[in-house]
Order: C-alpha cells, then sequence, then structure tokens
C-alpha cells in the first residue's frame, strides 16, 4: 500500500487530531503514522486486515522476511529440544553455525530494509513473539546465506508436510538447513 505526498499529509493531520483529542477507538494513530510516513503501509492491512479489501500481495520484502522468520523460528525450537548428546552432533555436522542456533538478525548497514520490517513484524505487530527483543543488527550480510537456508529449509519442511509430519527439525535436518548458510566457495 503505498501513499502520495498528499495522502500522508492528510494522515498526518488525522492522526494527530485523533491523538490530540484522545479519541478511543482500535486503531493506534501513532502506529498508522509511523508506518505511512515510512513507506510501510503494507503493516496497515496486517494490522487491521478488516479494514481492507485484499489489495493484492505483500512486498517481495515482506514475503522474504516473513519467511525468514518462521524458518528461524522452527529451526531454534528444534534446536531447543536437543538432548545434549544431540547437540554435540549437530555442533560438528554444522560448525560452526550449529553451536547455538539462534537468529542472527540482519545487516543495519546493507539489509537495513528487512531489519526494519522484521522490527514491525515483531514488535508492533506482535508476530513471531519469541524475537521479542532479539531483532538485532547482525553487523554482516546475511541475505545470500538466508535465501540458501530457504531453498533447503522449503525442500525439507515440504517433504514432512507430504509425510504429514508437521513436527520439529533432526538433528540431520538442522545441519543440512545451518549448513545452506555456509558460502559455496568454502564447502
Amino acid at each position: 500500500m503505498e501513499f502520495s505526498n498528499q495522502q500522508k499529509l492528510i494522515i498526518t493531520l488525522l492522526t494527530d487530531l485523533h491523538s490530540h483529542l484522545k479519541v478511543q477507538s482500535d486503531v493506534d494513530p501513532d502506529f498508522i503514522q509511523r508506518m505511512v510516513t515510512g513507506g510501510q503501509g503494507w503493516a496497515l492491512k496486517w494490522k487491521y486486515s478488516g479494514l481492507f479489501d485484499d489489495t493484492g500481495e505483500d512486498p517481495e520484502s515482506v514475503k522474504y522476511v516473513a519467511d525468514v522468520l518462521e524458518m528461524w523460528s522452527l529451526l531454534e525450537s528444534s534446536f531447543e529440544e536437543l538432548d545434549a548428546e544431540e547437540r554435540k552432533t549437530l555442533s560438528e555436522a554444522a560448525d560452526p553455525f550449529g553451536k547455538d542456533v539462534k537468529f542472527p538478525g540482519f545487516d543495519g548497514n546493507n539489509e537495513h530494509e528487512y531489519l526494519s520490517i522484521a522490527r514491525i513484524l515483531v514488535g508492533d505487530l506482535d508476530r513471531w513473539s519469541e524475537f521479542a527483543g532479539r531483532i538485532v543488527n547482525s553487523h554482516m550480510r546475511t541475505t545470500d546465506g538466508y535465501r540458501r537456508m530457504l531453498a533447503v529449509f522449503d525442500e525439507i519442511r515440504s517433504s514432512k508436510m507430504n509425510d504429514h509430519d508437521y513436527g520439529l527439525f533432526s538433528v540431520e535436518e538442522l545441519a543440512e538447513v545451518l549448513n545452506g548458510r555456509r558460502h559455496p566457495s568454502h564447502n
């Protein structure tokens, strides 16, 4: 959802009035103003889905970040359920990525759009609450590695769903996904 400069001005005036008059409603004028002026109109549809007709697909960047968060959520949940021996096996099989499986964030310098989207999804829209307070600057580019991981993740998850297995990933599956992060020149 994109807004013209004139629409942004009107929305800013209306949200300022809404706040000043302390209108009690289910809409958050500060959130609306931040999303509209920040060019994140897609978030309005996510938060207030009942107010909008289906206005098309989310931007590709939003779909990508949602996929990354979904992947890391399952990876972390799967890792948490491993016993000490399984963690040792994973650590060896996916060195160095298997030692402590935690979402590293996005690079604030080169992937600031993704970092911003992730913060909105988790902080403002209460999605993937397990990442609350953990959407951080990775201080290194992550996108290429995440895309390789997503390709492996999607393949494994599709196979599991075909087998009606909606559970956590095994050590072997975790290692396969985590190793996808490794640049092909380092294999």
